[in-house]
């Protein structure tokens, strides 16, 4: 993992850089770079990353996870 890159901590779903919760505003931003116009893939990558987080984050509404993972893809 190179330095400034804004990856999860599991099973915490905590940002492995800056320790914010994952994905942080510079994981997004990355994300967003990486996938560029394919918004759909990007919701496809981020819809697999709830299901594992949901099952590793206990007391967590799927309201939350939902804003969380999926609603910031959405152009």
């Amino acid at each position: 993992m190179a330095a400034g890159e804004h990856t999860p901590t599991r099973p915490s779903w905590t940002c492995s850089d800056c320790g914010e919760d994952w994905p942080c505003d510079k994981a997004r931003g990355q994300l967003g770079q990486e996938y560029g116009e394919h918004r759909v893939n990007l919701a496809v990558y981020m819809a697999t990353q709830l299901g594992h987080a949901a099952g590793e984050l206990s007391g967590v509404s799927t309201t939350e996870l939902y804003q969380r993972f999926i609603a910031w893809t959405r152009p």
